[in-house]
């Protein structure tokens, strides 16, 4: 089994077997929400420093990371806001979603509010494995007590969004 350490991650053993596994998990804060962080590795490829590396750097600066998420999330929502009114239909129960149309006062739920009432769960550090453009996933819900179903955005290496996509 191969094996390399890192500053960040510490000592991290690439995978024996033929699929992709997680090597390395770990928690942060961001905001009021503790985020899991999940560290993927493909047995083919060994580890690269600089992707680690790159990892660790958008983890030391999460919150850059979180407000290039969100402006993904705002846009893709002005683009097709049928994620905020299924949730607003759906979870009409959850405290999340009667205050955000508490404050809507009459007219549909906000864009911006509701990106802003989203919550990251868990983000997904994808050394070398599927797409080469994105390499980091981070998933945000509105109320994850409530609905599994997540908006997952995809992070090129150099922090910008590529994709929002509707996952559960």
């Amino acid at each position: 089994m191969k094996s390399f350490d890192h500053p960040y991650f510490g000592h991290l053993e690439v995978p024996p077997v033929d699929e992709t596994e997680v090597i390395w998990d770990g928690t942060a804060t961001l905001g009021s929400s503790e985020v899991e962080i999940r560290l993927w590795a493909d047995p083919d490829c060994g580890l690269d420093t600089g992707e680690l590396d790159t990892f660790a750097t958008h983890l030391t600066h999460l919150p850059a990371l979180d407000t290039a998420a969100r402006a993904a999330i705002r846009e893709d929502l002005r683009q097709d806001r049928y994620f905020i009114d299924h949730h607003a239909d759906e979870l009409d129960d959850a405290e999340v979603i009667k205050r955000l149309i508490r404050e809507a006062n009459g007219e549909p739920v906000g864009v911006d509010a509701f990106t802003a009432a989203m919550r990251p769960v868990r983000i997904g550090l994808w050394h070398p494995t599927g797409e080469a453009e994105a390499r980091v996933v981070m998933d945000y819900t509105i109320d994850a007590a409530a609905s599994d179903e997540l908006l997952a955005v995809k992070v090129a290496r150099d922090g910008t969004a590529v994709s929002v996509d509707w996952e559960s």
